[in-house]
């Protein structure tokens, strides 16, 4: 009896420890995540080289000016889940800005995919390019 309840307890512990340490990916996965940032103005605009991330794990900070932050929630080799802090919106096919859009607050991006992002301002603002491509 004793045995018995000693391999339950045993394997009921190693149930909780796969389960927690399965929650999140913590070992780095060899993808590129980049981010391309273009600044513009009424006196023109300014494309910047592309900064790339690789390799990217959970928790990376992958942006952080103008008062967005972007971080990496979750990646796996197929798809990344980016969380943004700060007022990004995506233009609007015409490329104008609705400057009452509700930002993103969180982004998925399969690989091969990219997206575009805008800030909301009307004198001056920027883009981001955030593309997720394997290596």
């Amino acid at each position: 009896m004793k045995k018995t309840k000693y391999i339950l307890g045993v394997a009921i512990i190693l149930f909780i420890m796969s389960f927690l340490c399965g929650c999140g990916n913590t070992e780095p996965v060899q993808a590129s995540l980049s981010i391309q940032e273009t600044s513009w103005s009424e006196q023109g605009s300014s494309t910047y080289d592309p900064s790339i991330f690789n390799p990217l794990q959970k928790g990376d900070v992958v942006y952080d000016d103008h008062f967005i932050k972007i971080k990496v929630k979750s990646v796996n080799e197929s798809r990344i889940v980016l969380e943004i802090e700060g007022h990004m919106v995506e233009p609007n096919d015409d490329g104008t800005i609705n400057l009452d859009a509700e930002p993103i607050e969180k982004l998925e991006l399969d690989c091969g995919q990219s997206i575009e992002l805008a800030s909301t301002s009307m004198s001056a603002g920027f883009n981001l390019v955030i593309s997720y491509e394997q290596n």
